[in-house]
Protein backbone atom coordinates (compact mmCIF):
# COMPACT_ATOMS: atom_id res chain seq x y z
CA UNK A 1 0.00 0.00 0.00
CA UNK A 2 2.42 2.33 0.76
CA UNK A 3 4.68 1.50 -2.30
CA UNK A 4 1.43 2.48 -4.44
CA UNK A 5 0.99 5.77 -2.53
CA UNK A 6 4.51 6.43 -3.15
CA UNK A 7 4.37 5.48 -7.09
CA UNK A 8 0.64 7.16 -7.83
CA UNK A 9 0.62 10.20 -5.39
CA UNK A 10 3.25 12.84 -7.40
CA UNK A 11 0.81 12.40 -10.59
CA UNK A 12 -2.41 12.84 -8.56
CA UNK A 13 -0.63 16.00 -7.01
CA UNK A 14 0.33 17.07 -11.12
CA UNK A 15 -2.99 16.58 -12.29
CA UNK A 16 -4.40 18.40 -9.42
CA UNK A 17 -2.49 21.30 -9.94
CA UNK A 18 -3.09 21.61 -13.58
CA UNK A 19 -6.65 22.01 -13.15
CA UNK A 20 -6.12 24.39 -10.47
CA UNK A 21 -3.70 26.46 -13.21
CA UNK A 22 -6.46 27.12 -15.37
CA UNK A 23 -8.53 28.64 -12.59
CA UNK A 24 -5.25 30.63 -11.59
CA UNK A 25 -4.28 31.56 -15.41
CA UNK A 26 -7.73 32.80 -16.11
CA UNK A 27 -7.72 34.87 -12.84
CA UNK A 28 -4.70 36.83 -14.12
CA UNK A 29 -6.11 37.05 -17.73
CA UNK A 30 -9.49 38.28 -17.18
CA UNK A 31 -9.41 39.59 -14.08
CA UNK A 32 -5.99 41.43 -13.93
CA UNK A 33 -5.74 41.63 -17.66
CA UNK A 34 -1.89 40.26 -17.62
CA UNK A 35 -0.56 39.83 -20.69
CA UNK A 36 -0.09 36.43 -21.81
CA UNK A 37 3.25 35.98 -23.10
CA UNK A 38 4.72 37.99 -20.36
CA UNK A 39 3.09 35.86 -18.31
CA UNK A 40 4.44 32.36 -19.01
CA UNK A 41 7.35 34.54 -19.40
CA UNK A 42 7.65 35.49 -15.94
CA UNK A 43 6.18 31.64 -14.84
CA UNK A 44 9.16 29.82 -16.86
CA UNK A 45 12.24 32.05 -15.58
CA UNK A 46 11.83 31.97 -12.35
CA UNK A 47 10.30 28.33 -11.96
CA UNK A 48 13.63 27.61 -13.88
CA UNK A 49 15.58 30.36 -11.65
CA UNK A 50 14.22 28.60 -8.52
CA UNK A 51 15.32 24.85 -9.64
CA UNK A 52 18.51 25.88 -10.44
CA UNK A 53 19.63 27.21 -7.29
CA UNK A 54 18.02 24.03 -5.69
CA UNK A 55 20.06 22.16 -7.95
CA UNK A 56 23.36 24.22 -7.25
CA UNK A 57 23.02 24.20 -4.01
CA UNK A 58 21.84 20.49 -3.40
CA UNK A 59 25.24 19.64 -5.96
CA UNK A 60 22.63 17.81 -8.22
CA UNK A 61 23.51 20.10 -11.05
CA UNK A 62 24.04 18.24 -14.43
CA UNK A 63 25.24 19.70 -17.31
CA UNK A 64 23.62 18.99 -20.80
CA UNK A 65 26.12 16.39 -23.04
CA UNK A 66 26.17 18.59 -26.38
CA UNK A 67 24.75 15.74 -28.32
CA UNK A 68 21.38 16.35 -26.05
CA UNK A 69 20.90 19.80 -26.70
CA UNK A 70 18.78 19.22 -29.34
CA UNK A 71 16.38 17.34 -28.10
CA UNK A 72 16.35 20.47 -25.24
CA UNK A 73 15.56 22.83 -27.29
CA UNK A 74 12.86 20.40 -29.13
CA UNK A 75 11.29 19.84 -26.27
CA UNK A 76 10.75 23.27 -25.20
CA UNK A 77 9.46 24.42 -28.33
CA UNK A 78 7.13 22.05 -27.69
CA UNK A 79 5.99 22.25 -23.94
CA UNK A 80 6.55 25.00 -22.40
CA UNK A 81 6.22 27.33 -25.94
CA UNK A 82 3.28 25.51 -28.24
CA UNK A 83 1.62 24.39 -25.23
CA UNK A 84 1.60 27.70 -23.37
CA UNK A 85 1.03 29.87 -26.51
CA UNK A 86 -2.33 27.54 -27.16
CA UNK A 87 -3.47 27.28 -23.28
CA UNK A 88 -3.06 30.99 -22.40
CA UNK A 89 -3.91 32.51 -25.62
CA UNK A 90 -6.74 29.93 -25.57
CA UNK A 91 -8.38 31.01 -22.04
CA UNK A 92 -7.86 34.49 -22.75
CA UNK A 93 -10.20 34.05 -25.94
CA UNK A 94 -12.82 31.82 -24.38
CA UNK A 95 -12.27 32.70 -20.51
CA UNK A 96 -13.80 29.02 -19.67
CA UNK A 97 -11.00 27.07 -17.07
CA UNK A 98 -13.59 24.27 -17.57
CA UNK A 99 -13.82 24.10 -21.67
CA UNK A 100 -9.95 24.39 -21.78
CA UNK A 101 -9.17 22.17 -19.05
CA UNK A 102 -11.50 19.54 -20.61
CA UNK A 103 -10.20 19.72 -24.49
CA UNK A 104 -6.45 19.50 -22.70
CA UNK A 105 -7.98 16.46 -21.25
CA UNK A 106 -7.72 14.51 -24.41
CA UNK A 107 -3.71 14.71 -24.39
CA UNK A 108 -3.76 11.17 -23.76
CA UNK A 109 -5.21 10.91 -27.43
CA UNK A 110 -2.75 12.15 -29.11
CA UNK A 111 0.10 10.91 -27.16
CA UNK A 112 -1.89 7.44 -27.79
CA UNK A 113 -1.55 8.45 -31.69
CA UNK A 114 2.25 10.18 -31.38
CA UNK A 115 3.52 6.77 -29.72
CA UNK A 116 2.28 4.77 -32.26
CA UNK A 117 3.93 6.94 -35.00
CA UNK A 118 7.55 7.14 -33.64
CA UNK A 119 7.53 3.95 -31.46
CA UNK A 120 5.16 1.41 -33.21
CA UNK A 121 3.13 1.06 -29.52
CA UNK A 122 -0.01 -0.56 -30.49
CA UNK A 123 -3.33 0.14 -28.82
CA UNK A 124 -6.46 -2.65 -28.25
CA UNK A 125 -9.89 -1.97 -29.71
CA UNK A 126 -11.17 -0.87 -25.84
CA UNK A 127 -8.80 2.22 -26.45
CA UNK A 128 -9.00 2.72 -29.54
CA UNK A 129 -13.27 2.71 -28.50
CA UNK A 130 -12.18 5.13 -25.56
CA UNK A 131 -10.46 7.50 -27.71
CA UNK A 132 -13.52 7.80 -30.44
CA UNK A 133 -15.68 8.43 -27.21
CA UNK A 134 -14.20 11.67 -26.14
CA UNK A 135 -15.65 12.95 -29.40
CA UNK A 136 -19.09 13.63 -28.54
CA UNK A 137 -17.94 14.61 -25.15
CA UNK A 138 -15.88 17.39 -26.44
CA UNK A 139 -18.59 18.21 -27.97
CA UNK A 140 -21.42 18.17 -25.60
CA UNK A 141 -18.93 20.75 -23.94
CA UNK A 142 -18.43 23.05 -26.62
CA UNK A 143 -21.92 23.37 -27.83
CA UNK A 144 -24.95 25.12 -25.94
CA UNK A 145 -28.26 23.65 -26.31
CA UNK A 146 -29.23 25.17 -29.21
CA UNK A 147 -25.99 23.37 -30.93
CA UNK A 148 -24.18 27.39 -30.80
CA UNK A 149 -20.85 27.43 -29.95
CA UNK A 150 -20.50 28.19 -26.28
CA UNK A 151 -17.12 30.08 -27.20
CA UNK A 152 -15.30 31.03 -29.97
CA UNK A 153 -14.03 28.38 -32.08
CA UNK A 154 -11.03 30.07 -32.38
CA UNK A 155 -10.16 29.43 -28.56
CA UNK A 156 -10.70 25.90 -29.11
CA UNK A 157 -8.54 25.16 -31.59
CA UNK A 158 -5.54 26.55 -29.43
CA UNK A 159 -6.71 24.16 -26.81
CA UNK A 160 -6.35 21.18 -29.37
CA UNK A 161 -3.04 22.98 -30.70
CA UNK A 162 -2.10 22.67 -26.57
CA UNK A 163 -3.20 19.08 -26.52
CA UNK A 164 -1.15 18.11 -29.51
CA UNK A 165 1.86 19.68 -28.52
CA UNK A 166 1.89 17.87 -25.49
CA UNK A 167 1.98 14.84 -27.63
CA UNK A 168 5.09 16.03 -29.01
CA UNK A 169 6.61 16.86 -25.69
CA UNK A 170 5.84 12.86 -24.39
CA UNK A 171 7.80 11.37 -27.65
CA UNK A 172 10.88 13.98 -27.11
CA UNK A 173 11.75 13.13 -23.14
CA UNK A 174 12.04 9.55 -23.76
CA UNK A 175 15.59 10.99 -25.27
CA UNK A 176 16.44 12.26 -22.37
CA UNK A 177 15.89 9.56 -19.70
CA UNK A 178 19.99 10.00 -18.46
CA UNK A 179 18.59 13.36 -16.58
CA UNK A 180 16.74 13.66 -13.37
CA UNK A 181 13.69 15.40 -13.33
CA UNK A 182 14.99 18.54 -11.78
CA UNK A 183 17.46 19.00 -14.86
CA UNK A 184 15.19 18.29 -17.42
CA UNK A 185 12.28 20.95 -16.00
CA UNK A 186 15.04 23.40 -15.63
CA UNK A 187 16.70 23.21 -18.61
CA UNK A 188 13.25 23.28 -20.29
CA UNK A 189 12.22 26.39 -18.24
CA UNK A 190 15.15 28.61 -19.36
CA UNK A 191 14.96 27.79 -23.02
CA UNK A 192 11.01 27.97 -23.28
CA UNK A 193 11.88 31.94 -21.20
CA UNK A 194 13.96 32.29 -24.29
CA UNK A 195 11.29 31.54 -26.63
CA UNK A 196 9.07 33.90 -24.88
CA UNK A 197 11.59 36.88 -24.82
CA UNK A 198 10.57 37.92 -28.53
CA UNK A 199 6.79 37.94 -28.48
CA UNK A 200 6.45 39.36 -24.52
CA UNK A 201 8.77 41.74 -25.15
CA UNK A 202 8.48 42.52 -28.60
CA UNK A 203 4.74 42.91 -28.08
CA UNK A 204 3.52 43.24 -25.02
CA UNK A 205 5.60 46.24 -23.29
CA UNK A 206 2.69 48.44 -23.24
CA UNK A 207 0.54 46.29 -21.56
CA UNK A 208 2.68 45.02 -18.91
CA UNK A 209 3.09 48.36 -18.13
CA UNK A 210 -0.45 48.89 -17.17
CA UNK A 211 -0.54 45.83 -15.21
CA UNK A 212 -1.28 46.79 -11.51
CA UNK A 213 0.80 44.80 -9.08
CA UNK A 214 -1.09 43.81 -5.62
CA UNK A 215 -2.51 40.73 -3.76
CA UNK A 216 -4.89 39.73 -6.20
CA UNK A 217 -1.90 39.57 -8.90
CA UNK A 218 1.22 38.47 -7.04
CA UNK A 219 -0.79 35.00 -5.67
CA UNK A 220 -1.84 33.22 -8.59
CA UNK A 221 1.18 34.25 -10.53
CA UNK A 222 3.21 32.30 -7.17
CA UNK A 223 0.87 29.84 -7.87
CA UNK A 224 1.93 29.04 -11.07
CA UNK A 225 5.55 29.88 -10.72
CA UNK A 226 6.21 27.68 -7.73
CA UNK A 227 3.58 24.98 -7.45
CA UNK A 228 2.71 24.49 -11.49
CA UNK A 229 5.87 25.32 -13.61
CA UNK A 230 8.12 24.22 -10.96
CA UNK A 231 6.69 21.31 -9.03
CA UNK A 232 3.90 19.90 -11.17
CA UNK A 233 6.33 19.53 -14.04
CA UNK A 234 9.08 18.16 -11.80
CA UNK A 235 6.50 15.49 -10.40
CA UNK A 236 5.11 14.98 -13.94
CA UNK A 237 8.88 14.22 -14.92
CA UNK A 238 9.04 11.48 -12.23
CA UNK A 239 5.86 9.73 -12.91
CA UNK A 240 6.86 9.48 -16.86
CA UNK A 241 10.10 7.70 -15.45
CA UNK A 242 8.46 5.78 -12.94
CA UNK A 243 5.52 4.76 -14.50
CA UNK A 244 5.55 5.50 -18.36
CA UNK A 245 4.22 8.19 -20.67
CA UNK A 246 1.08 6.29 -21.42
CA UNK A 247 0.06 5.46 -17.51
CA UNK A 248 1.14 9.18 -16.37
CA UNK A 249 -1.64 10.28 -19.35
CA UNK A 250 -4.04 8.25 -18.20
CA UNK A 251 -4.24 10.98 -14.69
CA UNK A 252 -5.22 13.72 -17.06
CA UNK A 253 -8.80 12.92 -16.84
CA UNK A 254 -8.41 14.40 -13.10
CA UNK A 255 -7.52 17.87 -14.71
CA UNK A 256 -11.29 18.87 -15.84
CA UNK A 257 -12.76 17.27 -12.69
CA UNK A 258 -10.19 19.43 -10.30
CA UNK A 259 -11.51 22.77 -12.72
CA UNK A 260 -14.89 22.17 -13.06
CA UNK A 261 -14.81 21.64 -9.24
CA UNK A 262 -13.20 24.98 -8.75
CA UNK A 263 -14.78 26.92 -11.53
CA UNK A 264 -18.07 25.94 -9.67
CA UNK A 265 -17.78 26.12 -5.93
CA UNK A 266 -16.41 29.87 -6.89
CA UNK A 267 -19.04 30.95 -8.57
CA UNK A 268 -16.91 31.91 -12.01
CA UNK A 269 -19.33 29.37 -13.97
CA UNK A 270 -22.55 27.46 -14.06
CA UNK A 271 -21.88 24.18 -15.60
CA UNK A 272 -25.31 22.96 -17.55
CA UNK A 273 -26.25 19.44 -17.38
CA UNK A 274 -25.37 18.54 -21.14
CA UNK A 275 -21.54 20.00 -20.28
CA UNK A 276 -21.73 17.69 -17.12
CA UNK A 277 -22.44 14.75 -19.10
CA UNK A 278 -19.74 15.45 -21.44
CA UNK A 279 -17.42 15.97 -19.14
CA UNK A 280 -17.89 12.37 -17.96
CA UNK A 281 -17.74 11.14 -21.25
CA UNK A 282 -14.47 12.50 -21.70
CA UNK A 283 -13.49 11.59 -18.64
CA UNK A 284 -14.68 8.16 -19.18
CA UNK A 285 -12.78 7.92 -23.07
CA UNK A 286 -9.79 8.44 -21.28
CA UNK A 287 -9.32 6.06 -19.20
CA UNK A 288 -10.71 3.74 -21.28
CA UNK A 289 -8.25 5.03 -24.14
CA UNK A 290 -5.35 4.04 -21.73
CA UNK A 291 -6.55 0.76 -20.27
CA UNK A 292 -4.08 -2.13 -19.76
CA UNK A 293 -5.58 -5.74 -19.96
CA UNK A 294 -4.53 -7.86 -17.40
CA UNK A 295 -1.81 -10.51 -18.38
CA UNK A 296 -0.75 -13.84 -16.55
CA UNK A 297 -2.38 -12.21 -13.25
CA UNK A 298 -0.18 -8.68 -13.51
CA UNK A 299 -0.72 -5.54 -15.16
CA UNK A 300 0.87 -5.15 -18.30
CA UNK A 301 3.95 -2.75 -18.30
CA UNK A 302 4.11 0.18 -20.09
CA UNK A 303 7.29 1.06 -22.67
CA UNK A 304 9.57 3.60 -20.65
Amino acid sequence: MKNLIKTYAPIVLTMSLFGLSFVWTEQLLTFRHFPPQSLVLFRLFFSALLLGVFLVATKRFQRPKRRDLKWFFLLALFEPFIYFIGETNGLRITQSPSLGAIIIATIPLFTMIACFIFYKERSTWVNIAGMLMTLPGVALVMFNDDLTLQAPLSGALLFFMAAVATAGYAVVIRKLSDYSPFTIVTFQGFIGALYFLWPALGFERPALADVRWGFDTLYPLAMLTVFVSALAFVLFVYSVKKIGVARSNMFTAFVPVVAAITVVITGREVMAWHQVAGMVTVVSGVVLSQWQPQASGRTTRQPQ
